[in-house]
Parts: structure tokens; sequence; C-alpha cells
């Protein structure tokens, strides 16, 4: 069994496709951890949504426009929650939403309720947290903030993660973490217990899947 992790897809569905056919994707034998933002920004949200939510195989966690999209939808004070959620490309997603059943919105939102904001794995002999935008170094895992997994801190990048753990995250593309046009997946060179595979699809960079296994990454380009 091969498992692997991929992040913000943001909508870029043929990608998505794409990426799964390079790494052979079985769903009788694979995992795929997709650790939030699916949704927002590209134009296949709610498709990338659909896919993740009935295959076998695939389990999505959330990410802070996952987060976003359910403060509009649950909060008391839609208006402000639309403003931020728009600004943040949720126009796009609400559209695509708004041409489902009432039935399908309903199911779909209640599949993105569900998700887990992290998730503890071990592959080989080596665990890894798996969360959006990684972690609070100071905090127990069932103590974390939700704003720390799926928003984070940029002072994350600099510090040891958590003993023991390889923190395996997206949320900021790898070209901010180095400053440069790199888009490849970024790995913590000095505490070797970060890796962001968050390589910018969206921005022009690539979509990524990481191997656990190996920790060998996979690339597909934007169309």
């Amino acid at each position: 069994m091969n498992i692997y992790c991929i992040s913000d897809i943001h909508g870029c569905f043929e990608e998505f496709i794409e990426l799964l056919q390079l790494i052979d994707f079985d769903c009788n034998r694979d995992k795929i951890y997709v650790l939030g933002d699916v949704i927002d920004r590209g134009d296949h949200s709610i498709e990338c949504l659909k896919y993740i939510k009935n295959t076998k195989g695939i389990f999505m966690l959330l990410g802070n426009h996952e987060i976003m999209m359910l403060n509009f939808f649950d909060s008391p004070f839609p208006e402000m929650d639309w403003h931020i959620w728009s600004e943040n490309g949720g126009d796009v997603t609400a559209r695509q939403l708004n041409d489902l059943s009432s039935l399908e919105q309903f199911q779909l939102l209640e599949y993105i309720r569900k998700r887990p904001l992290y998730k503890t794995v071990n592959v080989d002999g080596k665990k890894y947290f798996l969360s959006h935008a990684g972690l609070d170094p100071d905090t127990s895992f069932k103590k974390q903030e939700t704003d720390d997994l799926t928003w984070g801190r940029s002072s994350f990048y600099d510090r040891a993660a958590r003993k023991g753990y390889i923190c395996i995250f997206g949320h900021t593309p790898t070209r901010a973490i180095r400053g440069n046009n790199d888009y490849r997946v970024w790995v913590d060179k000095i505490y070797k217990d970060k890796i962001c595979i968050d390589s910018g699809c969206i921005y022009g960079g690539a979509l990524a899947a990481l191997r656990l296994n190996d920790l060998r990454t996979f690339y597909v380009k934007p169309y």
C-alpha cells in the first residue's frame, strides 16, 4: 500500500486527476490524504470536492478555505463572513455550489463539517503529523487551535516542530517560503521535521504528491 499527501488543489480538477494517474492511484490499495484547500480560486472546486467525497481511499482534512466556507454558512453574521470568503476566492465556489440541488449542497456541507483538522499516521516506522498549515510547537496535538492548524504562523517554519514526528503541511506556496521561483516541495534542512507540499498549482507552480513510503515527490504542471 502506498500512502500519499496532496494539498491546496484549489479547484484544479484536471491537474488533480492527472496527478492521480501519474502516481497510479488504486483506490483499493492506496491511501491519499488531502491536506485541505480543495476549494476556491480555481474553476472546478465543487467537482474536486465531489470526487474526493465519493472516492474510496481519499481522506480530506480541513484547510482555511473550507473553514471560511463553513463560517459563512454557519454564521450569525453572514455578510461579514461572505466578505472574507469571497475576497479569498470563495465567490467561485459559491456559484458552483448554487448550481447543485439542495440535497447535494447539504451533503457536501455535512461532509466538510465532519472532516478532521489533523491526522497522525505511521508509515514504515516513521511518524507523520498531517495538517493544512502546520502546528503550534508548544501545544499538544489535542489542544491545537484551529487557526494554528489551518492558517499557521510564519515562526513555525523557523522552529523545531514536534519531536518524533515529521510535519507534512501546505497552505503557503513553497516559492514563498524559499523566496524564489522554485515550486518544488520544501524540506526543512535544519530540523528535518517539516515538509511543505503546496507547490502553488493555482499560481502557476505545480500540483504535488508526496509519497510517505519513500518521500518521493510527483508533480503535474497546471494547464
